[in-house]
C-alpha cells in the first residue's frame, strides 16, 4: 500500500511531462491511396492547402479544405502526374505552388483552376514566395534563383554561378530574401535585385542541408536542417548561432508565431517545441511514430497542421485550453486499477464528452469507448498492453482535462 501511494504522488510530479509529450498531437486525416505530401499551408483557419507527388498509384496531388481539415477535396484537375514542392498563398484568390520540370501554377479562384506559368527553366522548383502581388521568387535544384516583376506571367533567371540545391525562400515585410540549400545560404536586400552568400554561417561537415528558413521580423529568424540542426539570427540575417535541439535527425520543416513560440518537424516522426524562442526545445509525440514529417504550419501556438509522406494530416489544437488533473471536475476509481475504471463527472454531463483516451507513458494514445451508467458517470475498460503509469484524457468542447492513473497487471 505504501508503495502503491507512492508511486501515484510520483506520478503526480510526472504528469505535466507527459502531457506535454503525449496529448497535442491527432492523427487527423488520412488520404487514400497514399501519397506523399510535401507541404501543407493555411490560408485561415478553415481553408488549407497542401501540395505533394503521386503515391501508390495517387493521381491527387492538390488538395483543399475548407472546414479545417474535416473534408479535404482534390484540386489537382489537369496535373496528375506532377511533383508539386511548395505552396505561397497571396490571398484568398491568388495561389502559387511549384515544382519539377520548372513547374510554376497559378490559381485566381481559390484553387478551382489553375493556369501553367512559363518560367523558362526545367529544374525542379523546391521554394516559392512573393514579396507583394508583382515581385515574387522562385529556387531550386543547380542553384536556380528565378523572378517575377508582374505576378508570376513572366519570370527571368538571376545568375548566381553555384550549383547547390536551394531549398526555401523566404522574405522580410521590407524585402530582405534568403535562399536556403545544401551548404549555402544566400541573402539579397534589394527586393531580390541582387544576392550575395552569407560568409560567416556556422556551417557543420559533413552537410548542412538547410531545409527551411522563416524570418519572424526584421532581425529574428530561425533555420532547420539535417542532424538535428536549428539556427537562429538576431540581427537580419548577418550571423546565425547555433541551437541545442537535442536530436540528430533531419529536420524538414519550422514555423513560428512570434518570436519566442515555434514548432519544427522531421524524420522519424521528429517534433520539437519551444516557448522561449529556442533556448530550449520539448519533445513531442507524433500519434504515428516515426513516419516521416515534412512540412509543418501554424496559425497560432496552439493550432497548426503537420503533412507527412504516406498522405496523413496531424493537427495540433490546444487553442480551447488544458486541464490538469482538476478533481473538481472528475473523480475516478479504483485509482490505482486493474481491468476497469469508473468515471464520475462533477457538473459535466453526458453529452458534453467528445472523446476518452488513455495515454501511456509510452505516448501511445488509446480511444476508449465509454458505459454509461447514468447522464454523469461512466465506466471504461483497460485496453490491453495498458500497464503502468498513464492519463485518462476526456475532451470536451472547450477543454481537455487530463487525469493521472496507476493500471495494475489484471490478476
Amino acid at each position: 500500500m505504501i508503495y502503491k501511494k507512492l508511486a501515484f504522488q510520483l506520478f503526480w510530479m510526472m504528469v505535466p511531462l507527459a502531457w506535454c509529450m503525449s496529448q497535442d498531437w491527432k492523427d487527423h486525416y488520412h488520404f487514400n491511396p497514399q501519397q506523399t505530401l510535401n507541404r501543407i499551408k493555411f490560408l485561415d483557419g478553415m481553408t488549407v492547402f497542401t501540395a505533394g507527388s503521386l503515391y501508390n498509384g495517387s493521381t491527387e496531388n492538390i488538395h483543399i479544405t475548407h472546414d479545417g481539415g474535416k473534408t479535404w477535396a482534390n484540386a489537382s484537375s489537369g496535373y496528375p502526374a506532377m511533383r508539386f514542392m511548395d505552396i505561397f498563398i497571396q490571398d484568398q484568390s491568388t495561389i502559387f505552388m511549384s515544382g519539377n520540370e520548372g513547374l510554376v501554377i497559378r490559381s485566381k479562384d481559390g484553387g478551382m483552376s489553375w493556369q501553367t506559368m512559363n518560367t523558362h527553366t526545367k529544374e525542379q522548383l523546391w521554394g516559392i514566395y512573393f514579396i507583394n502581388a508583382e515581385f515574387g521568387f522562385a529556387v531550386g535544384s543547380n542553384g536556380i534563383i528565378i523572378r517575377t516583376k508582374n505576378g508570376g506571367n513572366d519570370w527571368e533567371t538571376i545568375p548566381t554561378g553555384i550549383n547547390n540545391l536551394f531549398y526555401d525562400v523566404y522574405f522580410t515585410p521590407k524585402g530582405t530574401g534568403f535562399a536556403s540549400g545544401s551548404n549555402t545560404l544566400w541573402k539579397t536586400d534589394d527586393l531580390g535585385l541582387s544576392w550575395y552568400p552569407i560568409a560567416d554561417f556556422p556551417f557543420e561537415a559533413p552537410a548542412d542541408w538547410i531545409r527551411c528558413i522563416k524570418m519572424v521580423n526584421e532581425k529574428v529568424g530561425f533555420a532547420c536542417a539535417d542532424i538535428g540542426r536549428i539556427y537562429k539570427t538576431e540581427d537580419g540575417g548577418d550571423h546565425w548561432e547555433r541551437l541545442a535541439s537535442g536530436v540528430q535527425e533531419p529536420l524538414f520543416d519550422l514555423d513560428f508565431v512570434d518570436e519566442l513560440h515555434g514548432i519544427v518537424c522531421g524524420f522519424n516522426g521528429t517534433i520539437l517545441k519551444t516557448d522561449d524562442g529556442g533556448l530550449s526545445w520539448t519533445p513531442m509525440i507524433s500519434p504515428l511514430g516515426i513516419e516521416h514529417l515534412y512540412s509543418i504550419d501554424l496559425i497560432s501556438k496552439d493550432l497548426g497542421f503537420i503533412c507527412t509522406h504516406t498522405g496523413r494530416i496531424l493537427k495540433l489544437n490546444m487553442a480551447s485550453g488544458t486541464h490538469i488533473a482538476n478533481t473538481d471536475l472528475i473523480t475516478m476509481y479504483p485509482n490505482p486499477c486493474t481491468n476497469y475504471i469508473k468515471i464520475q463527472l462533477n457538473a459535466i454531463t453526458q453529452t458534453e464528452v467528445k472523446q476518452i483516451n488513455i495515454c501511456t507513458m509510452n505516448g501511445s494514445i488509446n480511444p476508449v469507448q465509454g458505459h454509461w451508467l447514468n447522464d454523469h458517470e461512466l465506466q471504461i475498460n483497460i485496453p490491453l498492453g495498458c500497464v503502468g503509469m498513464a492519463t485518462v484524457q476526456i475532451e470536451l468542447e472547450h477543454k481537455i482535462i487530463t487525469v493521472p492513473v496507476i493500471i495494475l497487471n489484471a490478476e
